[in-house]
């Protein structure tokens, strides 16, 4: 009976977290290899959960296109995963390339923000004090 603890024991404290180590080192691999064969026109997800078009890679950065003529730097350990492939020309790549920049209105030439209440009063409407 105590042999049987025993083997329960270290197949529980022991034998566990080794498995999920190993199945994270392979996963940190896999990654590590991706990241090692990114090539300009690839459409990525960053780690933030950011997707674009790869259009430069560098020794140890990326150059992320986001919108349209928008173009951040990036380390290349943030790439995280390919977003499924995208057809040039499909709706996928027009959804990915014209995304509305931000919720703002324009009236008149000039850009009028809509997020927030820009006389004094708070979110929920009410009088602010002073």
């Amino acid at each position: 009976m105590n042999s049987l603890i025993l083997i329960l024991i270290v197949v529980v404290f022991i034998a566990l977290p080794l498995l999920q180590i190993r199945k994270q080192n392979q996963r940190m691999k896999q990654i590590r290899e991706f990241q090692d064969s990114l090539q300009p026109g690839m459409v990525v997800q960053m780690t933030s959960g950011i997707q674009g078009r790869v259009t430069h890679v560098g020794d140890t950065s990326i150059d992320l296109e986001i919108s349209p003529a928008v173009v951040t730097t990036w380390d290349r350990a943030a790439v995280l995963q390919a977003v499924n492939s995208v057809e040039p020309g499909s709706q996928q790549e027009e959804q990915l390339t014209n995304r509305p920049d931000s919720p703002a209105e324009t009236v008149d030439g000039d850009v009028q923000n809509t997020d927030f209440d820009v006389d004094g009063g708070n979110a929920a409407g009410g009088e602010s004090r002073n």
